[in-house]
């Protein structure tokens, strides 16, 4: 089990559908939720420098007015005095674009591209490879 996890996505539908499974599969103890890339950001920064540490795992969608979960990526690789060890990210995206899976597949931040709905089979799939 992880300890954090959050949630970046514009979607409500979506943030409560993870957020659900999340919780139904005990795959984290707590889980955040933020409605933008900016709010992500802040909270990241703010936990870094209270806490000394970070989330387990990101769930980021790729499709989100304002700032995009690649504008996200980008920002957080620029954040300071971060550890080494940076959270999992997994990309969130509603739709299916090979573009999209290739960029994920050559970030060094991601691990994962999942397609929505996440579905508790993906999250106990995750929680095996963990183990």
């Amino acid at each position: 089990m992880h300890k954090l996890a959050i949630i970046i996505d514009d979607d409500p539908i979506s943030i409560l559908v993870c957020e659900t499974l999340l919780k139904k599969t005990n795959f984290a103890e707590t889980v955040k939720s933020f409605k933008s890339g900016g709010e992500g950001l802040t909270f990241l920064k703010s936990r870094f420098e209270a806490v000394g540490s970070l989330p387990d795992i990101i769930f980021l969608d790729v499709y989100m007015p304002v700032m995009s979960g690649w504008e996200f990526l980008e920002a957080y690789e620029q954040l300071e005095n971060l550890p080494e060890k940076r959270p999992h990210v997994m990309m969130l995206s509603a739709a299916f674009d090979p573009a999209d899976r290739q960029k994920a597949e050559d970030s060094v931040l991601v691990t994962d591209f999942i397609s929505k709905p996440i579905t508790t089979e993906i999250l106990v799939g995750m929680m095996a490879e963990k183990s």
